[in-house]
């Protein structure tokens, strides 16, 4: 895949000649932007995914080190690397670019090859970077699918506690987890599977209402009858009705 990068320096002919001469395409990158200010270039970063920033130190207005605080400070996806690259090799630069997780300082006047073995090292980082992201993900993924399997498995006596024990997180994590993933509660999603798993069951003429409800995990056919309602709109035995065109003795009752 080909990475992001913008490239900022004040001088317009240096970032243009570094963007359209220097061998991107064939590291892995894409130049998405060229700026001459850190201000235009941080606004373009914050409504736009950037992999890695090359900014020049000293510019008028907002430097290279005002961009890497700022940027410090930010929640980014992806956040990006940050590369220093100046013709100034003082000491205090390079502190300030440690201080504010820059990933590297450059000096202008490294070779050709070295900058070849420099970003090619960076593309590597960014690899790294990416899979661990991807296996990350992955993990998330395997998370989530083992507590709805959970649920599926146990849908009369599923309950958020038995839910974490089974991923090894607390309850209270995978109570946010779960939501931020899946924008549903975890006690609303076990609603909905159970209103599923029931409305499948009414399609079978050889359960009752009754029967239904404790398999669907309700002790008490009042309360089935008025969450299925809340759920769907209708009661068991009207959706019952609706899809199979009958009713069956017994049903009566639950029809609350």
């Amino acid at each position: 895949m080909a990475y992001q990068i913008i490239i900022i320096d004040d001088e317009k002919e240096i970032s243009t000649g570094f963007a359209q001469f220097f061998p991107w395409a064939n590291l892995g990158f894409f130049v998405a932007g060229q700026f001459t200010g850190a201000k235009a270039a941080l606004e373009f970063i914050k409504s736009n995914p950037v992999d890695m920033i090359v900014s020049d130190i000293i510019m008028p207005g907002m430097t290279g080190i005002d961009l890497a605080r700022e940027l410090s400070t930010m929640t980014l996806d992806p956040q990006p690397l940050v590369i220093l690259f100046s013709a100034h090799s003082e000491f205090e630069y390079a502190r300030q670019a440690l201080k504010y997780k820059c990933t590297d300082y450059v000096l202008k006047t490294t070779e050709y090859e070295e900058l070849i073995q420099i970003f090619s090292r960076l593309k590597e980082q960014l690899d790294e970077r990416n899979s661990a992201a991807v296996t990350n993900d992955n993990y998330e993924d395997k998370v989530i699918t083992e507590i709805k399997e959970y649920v599926i498995q146990n849908p009369a006596s599923a309950n958020l506690e038995e839910a974490a024990s089974r991923v090894y997180l607390s309850a209270s994590y995978v109570s946010r987890y779960f939501k931020q993933r899946t924008d549903m509660n975890f006690s609303d999603y076990v609603t909905a599977y159970k209103m599923q798993l029931a409305s499948e069951l009414l399609t079978d003429l050889q359960y009752k209402i009754y029967e239904i409800s404790t398999m669907s995990g309700y002790a008490n056919p009042v309360n089935f009858t008025r969450s299925f309602k809340k759920h769907y709109g209708i009661s068991p035995r009207e959706y019952r009705f609706e899809k199979m065109g009958r009713i069956l003795p017994g049903d009566e009752e639950d029809s609350l």
